[in-house]
């Protein structure tokens, strides 16, 4: 087997919570300290499923048109935005993305998406939900805009980070009325009154044209633990599936080859070190110590780590080292936190 692990979140970890944890996961230090020099780059999870899927880059990578092509939406639209229903809130200075938010129903997001829909018909837009929280828009025409995930943004003066491009100005603008149309929704009076996350505009990313199943990819299954990455496998025409409980359960399951597992960290506040330290371990025993193992003794031929954060990857290739040498990592590999000191996120 050829796997790639994918650790999702934990560059965005405050070194002063992760390094009371990090003593949990010997196996992780030693895997790392031992891999070839990592090589960072300025994307997030996307990029690195997109990529393993043999789908290119457009303006964005083309989250959207895989979610489309994976629900079974419109063939006929030529351009898709992903449209998460978000918090916005107003400062005495800026407007800061809050949170994206995950707990619609049906019936709400219906009436919210039929608000939506009416305003813009007019303008080739149409807004349709594959689920209750993932939103999508499509469009009568292709769109010259390129936009930023939502976890880049997060909790940012907005301004950086709204959609750019020769058709950017009508995307400003379409989200400016998209909020007001959103602001004072009875969906989101019901919501306020119940003391639950308003929906009060949507963040738009990851658009681009219909994507064809990829000719040449890099994987031949894909397992995660959220669903939105399973569809992007299924809309590019690789299986996606649940994510087991071990790797020893994934190599029981399925004999394909090479594979991409994706795992996502908590999130977890201050006060949640807790949290983050039975993730750690359960991530240290079901997963990354059994690779390990496997990789040195041979029945994992290739083994590569990917680290994310909100706006950032970073990619570790493991090594076989003589024994000698494996004897001094053993003895005097750095902790986690000191591993990942320099690729924290800001």
């Amino acid at each position: 087997m050829q796997l790639t692990l994918v650790v999702s979140g934990l560059l965005d970890m405050a070194p002063s919570l992760l390094a009371p944890a990090d003593t949990l996961a010997p196996a992780f230090e030693r895997l790392l300290a031992a891999a070839e020099a990592p090589i960072a780059d300025a994307e997030g999870s996307a990029a690195i499923v997109c990529s393993a899927l043999g789908v290119s880059k457009q303006r964005d990578w083309p989250v959207a048109p895989l979610l489309a092509r994976a629900s079974g939406q419109d063939p006929s639209a030529q351009y898709w935005l992903c449209a998460d229903p978000a918090t916005l809130e107003a400062g005495r200075d800026d407007v800061r993305l809050r949170g994206i938010v995950w707990d619609l129903d049906d019936a709400e997001t219906a009436a919210l998406l039929a608000t939506l829909n009416a305003h813009f018909a007019g303008d080739g837009l149409r807004f349709v939900a594959p689920t209750a929280n993932c939103w999508l828009i499509g469009c009568t025409r292709v769109q010259a805009v390129a936009t930023q995930a939502p976890d880049a943004a997060l909790g940012k003066p907005l301004f950086a980070y709204l959609p750019r491009g020769t058709d950017a100005a009508h995307w400003q603008r379409w989200q400016s009325e998209m909020q007001m149309l959103l602001f004072e929704h009875p969906v989101n009076a019901a919501r306020e009154a119940a003391g639950r996350a308003v929906v009060n505009g949507v963040w738009l990313w990851g658009g681009g044209e219909p994507v064809k199943a990829p000719a040449h990819r890099r994987i031949a299954a894909l397992f995660a633990d959220d669903w939105r990455t399973r569809e992007l496998a299924l809309g590019a025409g690789i299986p996606g599936e649940a994510l087991p409980a071990t790797l020893d359960a994934l190599r029981s399951h399925s004999t394909l080859s090479p594979v991409l597992v994706r795992l996502t960290a908590p999130i977890v506040g201050d006060d949640s070190a807790s949290q983050l330290a039975h993730w750690l371990a359960t991530l240290e025993q079901q997963w990354i110590k059994p690779a390990a193992g496997a990789f040195h003794v041979g029945t994992i031929s290739e083994l590569d780590v990917v680290l994310t954060g909100r706006a950032k990857t970073v990619r570790y290739r493991a090594r076989r080292l003589t024994l000698a040498r494996r004897l001094r990592i053993w003895r005097a590999a750095p902790r986690l936190s000191t591993l990942l000191a320099p690729h924290y996120e800001t």
